[in-house]
């Protein structure tokens, strides 16, 4: 069975990389930027094809990696091109989109297509470095059971994990999946921030938590979150965290509710497990007394 894109960005040509060294057969990609398409070509030893027909025709599975802006517009050409007999059915249609389940395929399904969704739970960076990280990442499934069924195949192939979720959950998984990656990315540049608020050179501050966020995510794939916490808040250490306001509010006002925002968090989180609701609550009342305007 071949495989065939219709898009040719980062995750596009990751993926392709990614299937290849497994040992599945890749037929190419088109891209409506020709230039892109040549390269994720280049790339994975395939061809490049000038229209969405051309990429389809060849391929048992066809992966749609389009922005998620593109999907509608794509599910209307392919739709139209399936009903005209100019792409032949019995192909499955996979996006990569990971808010969208596969109902956004509509036209294509209603022309005789089986769709479906996978997303891959990564953050992508350059094709190279990116296929490789594939191999241990995670993979969400989603759409009608042939769609299913050939992804499941592929990723048995490639020994890619996976779960399978339906269609109604894919918008709040989206959003965890932006919360732990996107909202991280958020986290520490706001920290990078409170260093520097310190006299800290920007260059060293991430030089200097590297390993210190290293040790964290060890720490929580070996323990779970709430027993890799460490610091003031699990310690029921009202002092220090008194004393962390008073300074967030001396030198860096800006970041004072966001600083508040997360203990109170993380107070709630431990609540039950390693804080009681007393103490949870004192932090509350810590917390509280303390208003940036």
């Amino acid at each position: 069975m071949e495989i065939g894109f219709i898009g040719a960005g980062k995750a596009g040509k990751a993926l392709g990389l990614y299937f290849k060294s497994h040992g599945l057969t890749v037929s190419g990609y088109y891209s409506k930027t020709a230039q892109s398409a040549r390269e994720a070509a280049a790339l994975t030893a395939s061809a490049a094809f000038g229209t969405v027909e051309e990429a389809a025709g060849p391929a048992g599975v066809v992966f749609i990696a389009v922005p998620d802006h593109a999907l509608e517009e794509l599910d209307a050409e392919a739709a139209a091109l399936l009903r005209a007999g100019r792409i032949g059915g019995g192909k499955v249609w996979l996006h990569l989109s990971g808010a969208h389940p596969s109902d956004c395929l509509a036209g294509i399904k209603a022309a005789g297509g089986a769709v479906g969704s996978m997303h891959p739970l990564l953050s992508f960076g350059t094709p190279e470095d990116s296929a490789g990280r594939l191999n241990g990442a995670w993979f969400t499934l989603e759409g009608t059971d042939e769609a299913v069924r050939a992804a499941r195949a592929i990723l048995d192939e490639t020994g890619g994990r996976y779960s399978l979720m339906e269609a109604g959950g894919k918008a709040v998984y989206h959003a965890g999946a932006c919360v732990v990656s996107n909202f991280l990315v958020t986290l520490l540049e706001s920290g990078a921030r409170f260093f520097e608020a310190a006299g800290m050179d920007r260059q060293d501050v991430f030089r200097a938590i590297g390993p210190l966020v290293d040790a964290t995510l060890a720490n929580i794939r070996e323990k779970g979150p709430v027993e890799a916490l460490t610091g003031p808040i699990v310690r029921g250490d009202y002092n220090t965290v008194g004393v962390h306001l008073k300074a967030i509010e001396a030198r860096l006002p800006s970041e004072l509710d966001f600083y508040k925002a997360l203990a109170l968090k993380t107070a709630e989180i431990l609540e039950g497990s390693r804080l009681t609701g007393a103490q949870t609550e004192k932090f509350r009342q810590i917390l509280e007394e303390t208003a940036h305007v």
